[in-house]
């Protein structure tokens, strides 16, 4: 084997990792495929057998010392403690959102990375898509002005049958807003800078969590807005960013990106442009460029776009919206017929 490929694992060989991760390790050739494991043994073997892994096994424990990067893809409550135990041994780890449960199991991941020296990403893979790049690149460049609103939706039925952790608010940590929001809240602070305020409203029970959630909040730069996230219905797939000279919306799902710059002669005869073309057949290449990423940021090539602290920071949104309270909010909380309520405003230190 070259020495200059790095070996790469993958721990839960379900859904997630059979649909999305697989083909970027594919895609990826600074790296080659060495090992998987799973809880199950037997589908441990059968994904390895099907997808060329040199090796497999029942525990993350047996990748030590045989793999570079590992690619966590477990139910959330197993983020941190097996993503820690990689870490503390010098395996680079790819860890899926949400990083964790809480932003103190992110803040412990986030530390092991630090004594090691090893390189923590999370799986935020939309800040890779080319026309989200575009997004932030339009308005970094202001030709929206000054950002005044900002909406976001995102709801399906489940495109894959999910375990009985996901549903679990021990296990999971929370339910739509924490598995589906949390996209969006990323990309709204990748795009448009720090929450100030949040407000939430779902209709989680003590035991199951929340299928339909909604999260309305204020930016540090003044802005408002909302957040959908479903798991019961089909939504728009959308973040719209409404600024003083225009507007710019994305597709969550699709490559679609509309602008208008109300400053330029462009849209003076248009409702919106279509500003990214996008490609025939339609292709995601964000998980191939996610990893890509980790590999050259390990070289010293280019730095890790979505590091632990940012997971940490999409973590922290939610936990807050949940009615949570770090050290740095403040928190007012109420039941309000049958659905929680929340209100949590971040205090500039």
């Amino acid at each position: 084997m070259a020495l200059d490929r790095l070996r790469i694992g993958v721990v839960g060989a379900g859904p997630v990792a059979e649909k999305y991760h697989l083909g970027a390790i594919r895609g990826v050739p600074e790296v080659f495929a060495e090992y998987v494991v799973d809880v199950d043994g037997q589908r441990a073997e059968k994904f390895a057998t099907r997808n060329g892994f040199r090796r497999f096994g029942a525990s993350h424990q047996e990748m030590i010392g045989a793999v570079d990067i590992a690619i966590v893809a477990l139910p959330n409550h197993l983020h941190a403690p097996v993503s820690i135990d990689l870490l503390s041994q010098g395996i680079h780890v790819l860890c899926e959102k949400p990083m964790a449960r809480t932003p103190a199991e992110c803040q412990t991941m986030v530390d092991a990375a630090s004594r090691s020296g090893a390189l923590l990403a999370i799986g935020h893979n939309r800040r890779f898509r080319d026309h989200l790049r575009l997004a932030k690149n339009l308005y970094d460049r202001g030709y929206i002005g000054e950002i005044t609103e900002i909406q976001a939706e995102e709801g399906s039925v489940a495109d894959w049958q999910r375990s009985a952790a996901y549903f679990d608010p021990q296990r999971s940590g929370g339910g739509s807003l924490m598995d589906v929001g949390i996209h969006a809240i990323d990309l709204i602070r990748w795009i448009a800078g720090e929450f100030q305020e949040v407000q939430y409203t779902g209709n989680q029970t003590p035991t199951v969590v929340e299928s339909e959630a909604e999260m309305t909040f204020r930016m540090e730069n003044g802005a408002t807005g909302k957040v959908i996230a479903s798991r019961t219905r089909e939504l728009a797939q959308r973040l719209l960013l409404r600024g003083t000279q225009g507007f710019i919306e994305a597709g969550l799902w699709s490559d679609m990106l509309r602008v208008r710059c109300e400053k330029g002669k462009a849209s003076r005869h248009f409702r919106h442009l279509e500003a990214y073309v996008s490609r025939r057949p339609p292709a995601d290449s964000s998980f191939v460029d996610q990893l890509l990423n980790l590999v050259r940021a390990i070289r010293g090539q280019e730095p890790l776009l979505v590091d632990g602290r940012a997971g940490m920071e999409a973590v922290d949104v939610v936990w807050r919206a949940y009615g949570h309270q770090p050290a740095v909010v403040t928190a007012q909380s109420a039941a309000t017929g049958g659905h929680f309520m929340s209100v949590l405003t971040r205090e500039k230190l």
